[in-house]
């Protein structure tokens, strides 16, 4: 699988980039300084999850958790939140880690490397690691011949979605964001979204920019007129059913959940392609139990996990020994589909991201008039 390469020229020339890691995953939340308490209770060891509420975590509650427990005897707790306000803990908490293992995007993957919050994990303790697909294990740095940086344990894709009851001419392509008709009418990705600096480069690509002068792309997104700005679809799921919003980008997954729930929702793959989005679990630096944490990890790449994570969540699996039926391969990112996303090089954007987010609050959400 072929991965692009986003010079970050553009993005660092204004002097906004800053080494602080935290900002460069984009959160607005304030760091949380609570830590675990010092002096484990007696009784089984506890491996904590630090990791999305919601879906993510009771599927690793339905899924992963029995044959955790099963084999290791250890129980799991959980840290909840969302990346940013976790990473964060991570980072004023790193001489006392609030969490064992951290479930992240690919970009906070190798910021936590950079920031010395995460520690690669050790290949012979992950042996479904050998079943993984060929385009999987896109992240190369921070490991060797025996360690791996963390596990790529699902893919997502961004795509565009849309309410096929109101739009009967059906989009085909990211351009189609700017049809007169749906100007109003869009939900857009917040400024802090994990993908918006992909969104941006798409756009800069349509607008006849170049990977050094990303501003073409900036002023066709102000060009963009949204209702609704959103970093997670539960934000516009009822604009979708009012007729409020009738398109724009999202992850496969959500769509596929609001679809369960009967909302009026479909979605294309964009001809110039979506977006790939690799989910990962690794290893924290100075964990308590790091054996428990490589058990974790491989089981994250169980074919049996991965199956139930892919038919009951929609998430595209790994592990390429994973067999799901023609109608589950349709609702995730896997097979054949694989090939119709996009995989960036996110790491130019751990560093650029500070700039990026002062130029969409500067020049493109004034033109939006929206938060």
């Amino acid at each position: 699988m072929t991965r692009i390469t986003v010079p970050s020229t553009d993005l660092n020339r204004r002097g906004f980039v800053r080494g602080v890691a935290a900002s460069c995953l984009g959160t607005t939340a304030g760091v949380l300084a609570t830590g675990r308490a010092a002096a484990q209770p007696a009784g089984p060891a506890t491996l904590t999850i630090s990791t999305w509420g919601g879906v993510t975590q009771d599927a690793i509650k339905a899924y992963v958790e029995p044959a955790f427990e099963r084999q290791t005897g250890a129980r799991l707790s959980f840290d909840i939140g969302n990346q940013g306000v976790r990473y964060n803990k991570l980072l004023a908490q790193r001489a006392n880690p609030p969490a064992d293992v951290f479930f992240s995007t690919e970009e906070a993957l190798i910021a936590g490397h950079r920031a010395e919050l995460l520690a690669p994990a050790h290949r012979s303790n992950l042996p479904n690691l050998a079943e993984l697909a060929p385009w999987a294990l896109t992240v190369k740095d921070f490991g060797s011949d025996s360690t791996v940086a963390g596990v790529p344990y699902a893919l997502l894709s961004l795509v565009l979605a849309y309410n096929p009851e109101i739009v009967k001419d059906k989009p085909t392509g990211w351009s189609d964001l700017w049809r007169p008709e749906f100007q109003g009418k869009l939900v857009m990705p917040g400024p802090v979204h994990s993908l918006m600096p992909e969104l941006v480069v798409i756009a800069n690509e349509l607008a006849g920019g170049t990977p050094d002068d990303l501003s073409p792309g900036l002023r066709k997104l102000a060009a963009l007129k949204p209702a609704k700005l959103s970093l997670f679809w539960t934000d516009w799921a009822p604009l979708d059913k009012s007729g409020d919003v009738v398109a724009g980008p999202e992850f496969d997954y959500y769509i596929e959940t609001m679809k369960t729930q009967g909302y009026p929702i479909d979605y294309i793959i964009p001809t110039e392609k979506g977006i790939a989005a690799p989910e990962y679990v690794s290893v924290v630096r100075g964990t308590r139990q790091p054996a428990l944490a490589e058990t974790f990890l491989n089981l994250m790449l169980d074919p049996k996990v991965q199956r139930a994570l892919a038919i009951e969540t929609y998430q595209g699996p790994t592990n390429r020994t994973v067999q799901l039926t023609p109608a589950a391969m349709a609702r995730c990112a896997c097979g054949a589909r694989v090939d119709q996303l996009r995989f960036f090089d996110v790491a130019p954007f751990i560093d650029a991201r500070p700039a990026l987010l002062e130029r969409l609050n500067t020049e493109v959400l004034p033109q939006w008039g929206t938060r």
